[in-house]
């Protein structure tokens, strides 16, 4: 390290889905410094750098020839992830790489090695596990609050986004200020583009409630009729073929499933992502990123048990969102949570509680879900080609 904190480069920083979290993220980290800002606007990036006083670039090669760089956040899109993160490794430069971790096995396993060849710190940006709601829940599953768990059971309700982020964005969905994510070749989803960006989501929240055992077999129900053409509406929301449901089981006997309502948050009494963990002696409910009650009902506590004929409160809540309307503070909350676990981790020279073996994992669950959705049949991970794309 070239200064008692580390020099971070957010790079694809002026994006307007993620990056302000990670902004507002590094920001907060107290062993970091936000160095340098790094995107091929250079209007837009040298505006950001002095408002954050932070170094303006337009290239990565750039960032990665600066000697007071020790780390880059990598806020850009997955198809440019692997080459992003193997040429930081061979420069000596830490790596938090958000999800999805890329587009195939392959690469993911390039991206793992060369940070082991190079002794750097190399973590996959999976912030549902670092959830304050998710991280209390494990905490109670660890303390034998609901027995053994039997089976997780996680809901994709509608996302009900503030009135001032939809401000901020103009109106346009998240789809549409980031348009690879439904873009079938782009996202890595191929007939389903969504799927691949929330897919490591539900595995990794599933998985990490699971003792973080290995997925075994997956099985992915898909709508019928509709062509991968039909990608996006006029307001940048997916409208073409979408996987409904997933099941899948883990090696240690869990079972789990996925599901997702596409109606408006009017339609429904819960909205966001929810997630319901059954074990042998209670249950416990969980809100995560947009989870909460539909509008003009009580909102819920963050996680609930239920046990014994009785409800406790795990979680109350960790404060209202700043992009969802949820009482859980998922967007910036839950991305410096992670962001700050990563830094802390590098200076300390520790592994990361979250690592490229485990965005591996998660990618491997993805893919097996697009490739049983596409041949309608259960596939095992593990039985997902080192380089099978989707597209």
């Amino acid at each position: 390290m070239t200064s008692e904190r580390l020099n971070v480069a957010l790079i694809g920083a002026t994006g307007k889905v993620a990056a302000p979290a990670h902004l507002n993220g590094l920001s907060a980290a107290l062993n970091a410094n936000l160095y340098a800002v790094c995107d091929i606007d250079a209007d837009s990036v040298g505006e950001l750098a002095e408002a954050t006083g932070s170094k303006a670039f337009t290239s990565l090669e750039a960032v990665l020839a600066d000697p007071n760089v020790d780390a880059i956040d990598l806020v850009t899109p997955p198809f440019v992830h692997a080459q992003q993160t193997i040429a930081a490794a061979k420069a000596g430069k830490h790596v938090y790489c958000e999800k999805p971790m890329t587009h195939s096995l392959g690469e993911a396993s390039a991206m793992v090695e060369a940070h082991r060849k190079s002794g750097t710190i190399l973590m996959v940006g999976e912030s549902y596990v670092f959830h304050h709601p998710n991280v209390a829940t494990r905490a109670a599953i660890d303390n034998g609050e609901i027995g053994d768990v039997l089976h997780i059971r996680e809901t994709k309700g509608p996302w009900v986004m503030k009135s001032e982020e939809a401000q901020r964005l103009s109106g346009m969905s998240h789809e549409a200020n980031a348009p690879w994510r439904v873009d079938p070749k782009l996202s890595g989803g191929g007939k389903f583009p969504w799927i691949m960006d929330h897919a490591p989501h539900f595995f990794a929240t599933a998985r990490y409630f699971a003792h973080d055992a290995e997925v075994t077999s997956i099985t992915a129900h898909s709508q019928i009729g509709k062509t991968a053409s039909e990608v996006v509406s006029g307001s940048g929301a997916p409208t073409g073929q979408a996987i409904t449901s997933v099941g899948w089981s883990f090696a240690n006997g869990i079972d789990s499933a996925w599901s997702q309502i596409e109606s408006g948050g009017d339609a429904v009494d819960e909205v966001g992502f929810v997630t319901r963990v059954h074990g042998t002696k209670g249950t416990l409910v969980v809100y995560g990123e947009g989870g909460g009650s539909a509008a003009g009902i009580a909102q819920p506590a963050a996680v609930v048990l239920h046990r014994d004929g009785a409800t406790r409160v795990i979680d109350e809540g960790n404060s209202d969102d700043r992009v969802w309307q949820s009482n859980n503070n998922y967007y910036d909350a839950s991305h410096q949570a992670a962001i700050e676990h990563w830094v802390d981790s590098v200076v300390a020279g520790v592994p990361v509680r979250y690592s490229g073996e485990d965005g591996r994992a998660e990618l491997a669950a993805t893919l097996a879900t697009l490739k049983s959705a596409e041949e309608r049949r259960s596939i095992a991970p593990a039985d997902v080609g080192e380089d099978w794309t989707a597209y």
